[in-house]
């Protein structure tokens, strides 16, 4: 205790000289900076409530290696609790001398931030104990102790990490790394003192940081982008003296333009890569990437890389002999912002009168660029620059070099819709026939869709001022070429939906007939469900949709925006009412590749990939839990599935029927093996690209989240009706029903799923008609709403040419 109040003591004089311009800066901006609410903010949000979600369905009972960590942890000499103690409390204390500190400094803004960050840590912290624990924590005595009884989330752990992660933003570097320190060194002797588990720790931290989260998406956190007067110490120490700055009128994704004139007149356009220019810059790299697809833009993390890569790039522009920016200079200041002088040229295309030979220029433009190995990414009339007749190219941070024939081709896309919104589609497709040649036109056909376009082209094609399909068939026109013909997908009529408008009467009629069901008690445990729980397994149910999004993602061979196939998975959800599952993923997935520009037999690839990895994530999955757990289930197929089975039979036949036909007939055998070919090779450059590290993350992380999403939404429901069953039971359950549902020719697998998930829960321990309501309330959320969703998703992607 004496040195606890030692260091009391010593905090109190510094808080005495906080007043005193002398003493080290504790807040890093001035009290009338601007806040923003930064996407980095919802990253951190999202991911520490998955975790936090995952770590505490692990926690009762703890994974063994993480009791042997905690018992290892708290087997240290005895001599050390001293110290563990005074870590422990260190802890709390410089998170109230935060707090105190911001009051001292009159910074109301940051008070407010931190008491609202306590209460939303406070409430999260009792809540995931409720949760896990089955009853309500006692709050005095887990904050007046440190050591036994463990808590789960401690909460000397969850608070203090609320102050320090929701005050961080706020802080000079320094006293940011001094908390970081305290967090880690302090959790440490809680966990010693026993105060909490290895879990119970990580749990606190991420109370902490979701509680801190929440307040910086509510009030915004420091600014989005230094001040000019910082902007003008940077360019100083730097080197470059100016006259005036002034903010550019048009700010490029993710960095902070300023625009000056040097001591010697000349204009100057300024980059500036800032801590929390940095952060804008992730926000709207990664949502332009996921939703609109910018094509080939790197997402580098460091400032100073960016800013050296840009810098590269434009020298090497500029000895190609196109018009561009000179580099003035480049680097990092002593405040770690980057920052990129450039000496300004021209007037952007779209402010100014286009030379009479623009189109000819273009197309001498980008062969001189190209000839160096060099794709741009970005042309369009904000990028093209125009001095004294000739047109120029700038901005080339998203730029690459040695690139490849899909960011030429891209690029050539994006000349094309440019020329075109200058004069016309005719005159521009003739135009860039006479310069690149038939052949090359032929090679681009593919990639004449939306999604290489910038988006100011987007929002010219979508105001009918640019017309691609006109493009497209135009281009294959003058290349002498059929334009590539994608399949379009049957829609899905009224009737077909109607067959399926009744599903209930199916299920009631197969389940009554194997359980003996009492619908008045399904009725009553539906009522009498815990509401939040269905709340909660309704948006588990559906959060499936970004998980089969990102391993789409990684069976595609080309990068494709996160946004159009999260919205192809919702749309799916429409096409699996007439369509089975695994028939529908493939068929979506193909058409939806093409549109994309990938070949056919690729796309064909891709697709089943997709699919088979489900199908073996699901039967590696029951594999391992039949051989290595204690779940297990005995469900018997013989009655409730054998209509299905026969369907299955009936499949198998049709096919092995297909199979003999081909066989025997000559000219559909050449016919189908000439395919086959074609396809092989497309495809076996898609089976290469899966020894890709990221792909393969994605591609089995996606499927396996999946599984295990549905599983809990599963489980969320049964609990809902009063009864839990274990997660081993639960995943086996769904697995083998979601293997079978696939397999068998039926859409959505209407009746088999509802009667073996009920099955299933019943052999888990279930009462009839709880199992029989939870399957309800699960499908319902799975398969009988998302169609609704589904079908403006669906009207999504046709409108804007995705399918």
């Amino acid at each position: 205790m004496k040195i606890l109040q030692g260091f009391a003591t010593c905090q109190s004089v510094r808080m005495r000289s906080l007043h005193d311009t002398s003493a080290p800066r504790l807040f890093a901006h001035a009290r009338s900076e601007p806040r923003a609410r930064r996407f980095t903010d919802v990253t951190l949000l999202a991911s520490s409530l998955i975790a936090l979600w995952a770590i505490s369905a692990a926690a009762i009972p703890p994974p063994g290696f993480l009791v042997a960590l905690t018992a290892f942890i708290r087997s240290a000499p005895a001599f050390l609790e001293t110290a563990w103690e005074i870590s422990a409390d260190l802890l709390a204390l410089y998170a109230l001398v935060l707090l105190i500190a911001a009051g001292v400094r009159r910074r109301g803004d940051v008070v407010r931030d931190l008491l609202f960050a306590l209460v939303g840590a406070a409430a999260v912290w009792m809540l995931v104990a409720r949760w896990t624990e089955g009853e309500w924590p006692a709050i005095w005595s887990s904050l007046r102790h440190v050591g036994s009884p463990a808590w789960y989330p401690s909460p000397r752990i969850a608070l203090p990490a609320a102050v320090l992660v929701t005050a961080s933003p706020h802080l000079t570097r320094p006293v940011r790394r001094v908390g970081r320190w305290l967090l880690a060194f302090g959790g440490l002797g809680v966990m010693a003192l026993g105060g909490t588990s290895a879990l119970g720790a990580i749990a606190g931290v991420l109370v902490g940081t979701a509680g801190a989260a929440v307040v910086h998406l509510v009030f915004g956190s420091s600014a989005g982008r230094p001040s000019l007067d910082d902007v003008g110490r940077a360019l100083a120490q730097v080197g470059v003296t100016t006259s005036s700055l002034s903010a550019a009128a048009r700010q490029p994704a993710g960095l902070f333009e300023v625009t000056g004139v040097d001591q010697n007149g000349g204009g100057l356009v300024v980059k500036v890569y800032g801590r929390d220019a940095h952060d804008s810059a992730l926000a709207t790299t990664i949502w332009r990437t996921l939703w609109y697809r910018e094509p080939g833009a790197p997402l580098r993390i460091g400032r100073l890389q960016q800013v050296e890569h840009e810098a590269f790039v434009t020298l090497l522009a500029e000895q190609s002999g196109v018009l561009t920016e000179s580099v003035v200079t480049a680097g990092a200041t002593s405040t770690d912002d980057a920052i990129l002088v450039l000496s300004a040229r021209g007037v952007p295309l779209a402010d100014a009168s286009p030379p009479a030979d623009a189109v000819t220029q273009l197309w001498t433009l980008l062969g001189l660029l190209h000839g160096r190995g060099i794709a741009h990414g970005s042309i369009d009339a904000s990028t093209l620059i125009v001095e004294e007749g000739r047109l120029g190219l700038v901005d080339f941070g998203n730029a690459g070099v040695a690139a490849s024939e899909s960011r030429f081709h891209t690029d050539r896309v994006q000349a094309m819709a440019t020329a075109a919104l200058l004069t016309d589609v005719d005159t521009a497709v003739e135009s860039a026939t006479a310069a690149w040649g038939a052949e090359a036109i032929a090679s681009l056909l593919p990639y004449v869709q939306r999604s290489v376009l910038t988006p100011a082209q987007r929002r010219a094609e979508k105001a009918d001022e640019l017309d691609l399909d006109t493009m497209r068939q135009r281009a294959a026109a003058a290349a002498g070429v059929e334009v590539p013909e994608l399949q379009r997908l049957r829609r899905i009529t009224i009737g077909s939906v109607l067959k399926v408008a009744l599903p209930g009467l199916a299920i009631v009629a197969i389940t009554t007939a194997i359980a003996g069901l009492d619908l008045e008690g399904v009725l009553d445990q539906l009522l009498g469900a815990t509401w939040w729980l269905l709340v909660l397994g309704f948006i588990f149910g559906n959060v499936t949709r970004m998980s089969q999004a990102v391993s789409t993602l990684g069976s595609s061979p080309a990068p494709l925006a996160f946004g159009p196939v999260y919205t192809m998975q919702l749309a799916m959800s429409y096409l699996n009412v007439a369509i089975p599952s695994y028939a529908a993923r493939v068929a979506v997935s193909v058409r939806f590749f093409q549109r994309q520009g990938i070949p056919a037999g690729a796309a064909l690839a891709a697709g089943f990939i997709d699919v088979m990895t489900t199908f073996f994530v699901e039967v590696i999955g029951i594999a391992s839990l039949v051989l290595f757990t204690a779940a297990s289930l005995d469900i018997d197929l013989s009655s409730a599935g054998s209509t299905a089975t026969r369907l299955l039979w009936i499949a198998v036949a049709l096919v092995v029927l297909v199979v003999v036909v081909v066989a025997v007939v000559r000219r559909l055998r050449v016919l189908v093996v000439d395919w086959a070919k074609r396809l092989g090779t497309e495809a076996l450059a898609v089976l290469r690209g899966l020894r890709s590290p990221r792909r393969l993350a994605l591609l089995l992380g996606g499927n396996i989240a999946t599984e295990l999403f549905f599983a809990t939404a599963l489980g969320l429901f049964a609990r809902s009706m009063g009864f839990t069953v274990p997660f081993a039971e639960l995943l086996l359950i769904h697995l083998f029903v979601s293997l079978f549902a696939g397999l068998v020719p039926v859409p959505g697998g209407v009746g088999v799923s509802e009667t073996l998930l009920t099955v299933g829960l019943i052999r888990a321990g279930m009462p009839d008609e709880a199992a029989f309501a939870a399957v309800i309330a699960y499908r319902a959320a799975t398969f009988y709403l998302p169609p609704t969703w589904g079908f403006f998703a669906m009207r999504w992607l046709e409108r804007n040419k995705h399918l």
